[in-house]
């Protein structure tokens, strides 16, 4: 009899784990790190031309949830003869994106601000990881795209983990790492910084393509509540949170020399963006003055002899991107020449010209999202009330030559509402996340 009663224990176990592992399965725990929720979407999203409605039937231009809604500026395209000309722009996800990449074949993967990641390839959207991360902070793409990086949880002590993009698996990183960032090099390391028991910052850096190696300390602060950048191989960026409410700085630490220099001093609201061009290591900087008027914007050597040039125009950093191009021909010889592709009518003034270099030679692109009403942005708390979204913008985008001054307007339309954020270059073309929906646009041009 007894025989009997374990062979039928023995069924009901049998049983239960086949409809647990079912279970898993079917939500995708088994594949998702500590802490998430699965959900299941699919998407659509295509390029359009200039001017026309995205792919989901309704035009581009919205009203924000939050903030004040934006008065739309009396600017229209305006492209001078001889400069590039804008091809298509248009929404390129039709769900809310938190961070992208693009490979060179223009396929597109992506976090959404929920964790689950997409791929989009010929305006078709796939989920392939539908993963539901709760009280994400933060997710950024290794130098390939081919890694995505994911902070979430309690921001004093989160957590992290690793999406690989071709396996579609997890792996867990410690936890307690605090603004973890990509090495801007053609490797999986990854810099964080970390609060010690006594009260102090650890700059550390891990291996993220073997995760058994040991962490590398750099260096070790007397400081808390910092925010970390990784711009150039040996050059790590250490700020202050921006706040124009108190004086704050931003750092160098120089790995290879063991040199740690300011690079802005206690000063209000002061936050940069930086290039990856280690022979042209130039930052945007924005610094605002303690009576809450005079907000500075310029660009600023992060190491090396570069001057320094302030722009007549405001915007904020994090509406902007950098890239190394060549020197087109008709820029390149002469001062005098850069300055007349100017339009005379255009909204923003640019630096003087501060470099003549030869023809084909690199320099740095800055491409900017420009607020078109700039008496409200230049008389709001920057960059507070842009940062906590209660200030919203509606923006031109430029192309600034860093050499000469020469400034370009890419694209200009009074009826669409864009509220640049996360700007990145891939392929020849800009891509950006509007602020107004959370999607992704893209801009290409030639």
């Amino acid at each position: 009899m007894k025989r009997y009663i374990y062979i039928i224990i023995g069924i009901i176990v049998v049983a239960a784990i086949a409809i647990l592992i079912l279970f898993l399965i079917k939500n995708n725990t088994l594949n998702t790190p500590p802490g998430t929720t699965t959900s299941t979407t699919t998407t659509t999203g295509v390029l359009p031309g200039v001017g026309t409605q995205g792919s989901n039937g309704s035009t581009t231009s919205s009203t924000p949830a939050l903030g004040l809604t934006p008065t739309t500026g009396s600017s229209t395209p305006a492209v001078a003869s001889g400069q590039i000309t804008v091809q298509n722009f248009g929404v390129l996800s039709q769900d809310p994106v938190l961070d992208y990449f693009v490979d060179p074949k223009n396929n597109i993967v992506a976090v959404e601000p929920t964790g689950a990641i997409i791929t989009i390839s010929n305006g078709q959207s796939t989920v392939i990881n539908s993963s539901t991360i709760n009280a994400i902070i933060s997710a950024s793409f290794s130098y390939d795209g081919k890694m995505a990086l994911v902070s979430y949880g309690t921001p004093g002590n989160p957590q992290a983990a690793i999406f690989n993009v071709s396996t579609g698996a997890w792996t867990g990183l410690p936890q307690g790492m605090l603004s973890p960032r990509w090495s801007p090099a053609n490797n999986y390391q990854i810099a964080y910084l970390v609060a010690t028991a006594t009260g102090k910052l650890t700059l550390a850096t891990l291996n993220a393509a073997s995760l058994k190696t040991t962490p590398v300390t750099l260096l070790s602060l007397n400081a808390n509540d910092l925010s970390l950048q990784w711009p150039i191989k040996s050059e790590f960026i250490l700020s202050d949170k921006p706040t124009a409410q108190n004086a704050g700085s931003i750092w160098v630490f120089n790995s290879a020399t063991n040199t740690l220099t300011p690079l802005i001093y206690e000063t209000p609201g002061a936050e940069g963006i930086w290039s990856q061009n280690a022979l042209i290591p130039y930052g945007l900087t924005f610094s605002g003055a303690p009576s809450g008027q005079g907000d500075t914007l310029q660009l600023q050597a992060i190491t090396g002899n570069l001057p320094t040039q302030t722009f007549n125009f405001l915007t904020l950093p994090s509406k902007c991107a950098f890239n190394t191009e060549l020197m087109p021909v008709a820029t390149s010889t002469t001062a005098s020449v850069a300055t007349s592709t100017a339009s005379s009518t255009s909204p923003i003034k640019k630096a003087a010209p501060a470099l003549v270099a030869a023809t084909s030679t690199p320099y740095l692109a800055l491409y900017c999202g420009v607020p078109r009403s700039s008496s409200g942005f230049s008389s709001a708390q920057l960059p507070d009330a842009y940062n906590t979204m209660s200030l919203f913008t509606s923006d031109d985008i430029y192309k600034i030559n860093t050499a000469t001054g020469a400034e370009q307007v890419l694209w200009s339309d009074a009826t669409q509402n864009m509220n640049t954020s996360d700007m990145k270059f891939f392929n020849n073309a800009i891509f950006f996340v509007n602020r107004y929906d959370s999607k992704l646009y893209g801009l290409t041009f030639n």
